[in-house]
């Protein structure tokens, strides 16, 4: 299985975590400059990733709030 399709089963949060620890790894011990650019990608990769789901989770309340409001005013 490739990453993008491990990436994009993982939920909203478990996402989150995922860059936290990434995040958290530039001011840890273990950082070195040779590895700072593939991981400063890979962040940001899946903070796009984040940004996508947010983007459609937010999409998909506006539809059922909309679905509500029409049924309640009718």
């Amino acid at each position: 299985m490739s990453q993008v399709n491990k990436t994009s089963q993982k939920t909203i949060q478990q996402k989150t975590i995922e860059l936290h620890e990434i995040v958290a790894w530039f001011d840890s011990d273990e950082f070195t400059l040779e590895k700072a650019m593939d991981t400063f990608k890979k962040a940001e990769a899946l903070a796009a990733d984040i940004e996508h789901d947010l983007l459609s989770l937010k999409n998909d309340i506006q539809v059922i709030k909309q679905k509500f409001d029409t049924e309640t005013s009718e």
